[in-house]
């Protein structure tokens, strides 16, 4: 229970604050305006993405609304059928579906689009694709979940063999070499009886 009580506030944090900073970011500010946080490296823009995560695929924008909404009830599905998960595998199953249902909310509704408004600079004046909170959402759980998979699965953990039982060793036999033979003394000649006196 505690797990499912998690998973549901997890997902409803990180759909809301993707939302949330949206609508802050899209009602305050104008297309083309930029507003730097840290020069050269972070800032806040304005655009909409009909792709996937980074401004991918825009083309696609149709294609990925379905997959979007198909998306959700898949991660639930899988989420109700683990008997015991691990605090990692809720917390990334639940960021992947706070940051799913963000961006499709995105795509249902006024904008037919995803909206990005985070810029980061990897290098001077080389700015990262524009992306928005859902997408980091989506990328942080799925990093967790496969780091999950590939160290922590006890699936994936071999048993610890038990030693073997030591088995006592036999007791050596005396060998009699058959070469050689046991020479048997002779028994020494008895002395005669001394004549009778007469």
């Amino acid at each position: 229970m505690k797990h499912k009580i998690s998973f549901a506030i997890v997902t409803a944090i990180a759909a809301a604050l993707d939302l949330l900073s949206k609508h802050l970011v899209f009602r305050n500010m104008q297309s083309g305006e930029r507003i730097v946080i840290i020069e050269g490296f972070f800032e806040f823009g304005k655009t909409t993405n009909p792709g996937i995560v980074f401004g991918l695929a825009p083309s696609a924008s149709r294609v990925f609304l379905w997959v979007s909404i198909l998306a959700v009830p898949v991660i639930i599905a899988i989420f109700a059928s683990l008997k015991n998960p691990r605090w990692v595998t809720t917390t990334s199953l639940a960021l992947i579906l706070g940051g799913t249902i963000g961006n499709m909310v995105d795509r249902v509704g006024e904008y037919k689009a995803v909206r990005d408004f985070i810029t980061f600079y990897y290098a001077p004046g080389k700015p990262w694709p524009l992306f928005n909170l859902a997408d980091s959402a989506i990328c942080v759980g799925v990093a967790l979940l496969s780091l999950e998979m590939l160290f922590f699965d006890e699936k994936k953990k071999k048993p610890e063999e038990a030693p073997a039982p030591t088995e006592p060793m036999p007791r050596a036999e005396p060998q009699v070499n058959p070469d050689v033979q046991t020479q048997v003394q002779p028994d020494a000649p008895k002395p005669e009886n001394p004549p009778a006196a007469s």
